[in-house]
């Protein structure tokens, strides 16, 4: 599977899943999230696909305030055009963020809907999927990473190095578990200069045949992800590096 048939598959920024660590459950002291500020992000994203390389660009704008967020994802290269737009939408409960519906739309695909159907405790995936039950804290590929990112700003300090944090992660057609671990802290080169990172990576049951991916979270901006790395087992990647933050 190439680079750009992952992208269209697990989504650009990727991701979403359902707190499941015991060490992050949220207590009446401590708040589950910290959602970052509204804002919109520009990425510049440099690919090696078959030994081709590419050049696209991805944004990403999220809205939140007391009555819930929207988060939307476009992702372009230069020989796509669009090559993927996707939606997250929802409120905040005692898990952190609670999307209610997630929209993709990939190139060449039909659009597709997932909804979190709270009232009837079941998330319903597009075509005849079977529903999977709604317990709480589960995510879309889109919101994970604000979830993660969100519980991060909330308690900086319970992501120690080689700490896990596994989440259900519902997509278009259905879901599973993911698991992130906190890698490293590094200091990166960025468009946006020298940032101090904590560098955390998704680990896939299978590495022989699913993309790795990685994230770079800076403190200093936000803890918005300044890096974000999507490598194939055959050595293709995609590489999109923050160039620009508007605050809103």
């Amino acid at each position: 599977m190439n680079i750009f048939s992952t992208l269209l598959q697990r989504g650009a920024l990727l991701l979403a899943l359902g707190w499941l660590a015991p060490a992050a459950t949220a207590t009446q002291d401590i708040p589950a999230i910290k959602p970052p500020p509204s804002a919109q992000l520009v990425y510049r994203a440099k690919a090696d696909v078959r030994g081709m390389s590419l050049d696209g660009q991805s944004r990403i704008d999220w809205s939140s305030d007391a009555r819930g967020y929207e988060l939307v994802l476009e992702t372009r290269t230069s020989l796509t055009g669009v090559l993927l737009l996707e939606k997250s939408e929802g409120g905040f409960d005692q898990y952190g963020l609670a999307p209610n519906r997630y929209h993709a739309r990939r190139l060449l695909k039909s659009p597709t809907a997932t909804v979190f159907d709270r009232d009837a405790g079941e998330i319903d995936f597009a075509g005849d999927g079977p529903v999977h039950p709604l317990k709480g804290g589960e995510q879309d590929r889109v919101s994970v990473l604000w979830q993660l990112m969100s519980m991060m700003r909330a308690r900086p300090a319970a992501f120690s190095i080689g700490s896990r944090w596994s989440f259900f992660v519902a997509g278009p057609r259905g879901g599973d578990a993911w698991t992130f671990e906190i890698k490293a802290k590094q200091r990166l080169r960025s468009p946006l200069g020298e940032l101090d990172t904590l560098h955390v990576a998704y680990l896939p049951d299978d590495a022989s045949s699913t993309t790795r991916v990685e994230v770079w979270f800076a403190p200093s901006q936000d803890w918005f992800p300044v890096r974000i790395r999507f490598s194939e087992p055959n050595g293709d990647f995609i590489e999109q590096s923050l160039e620009r933050i508007t605050r809103k």
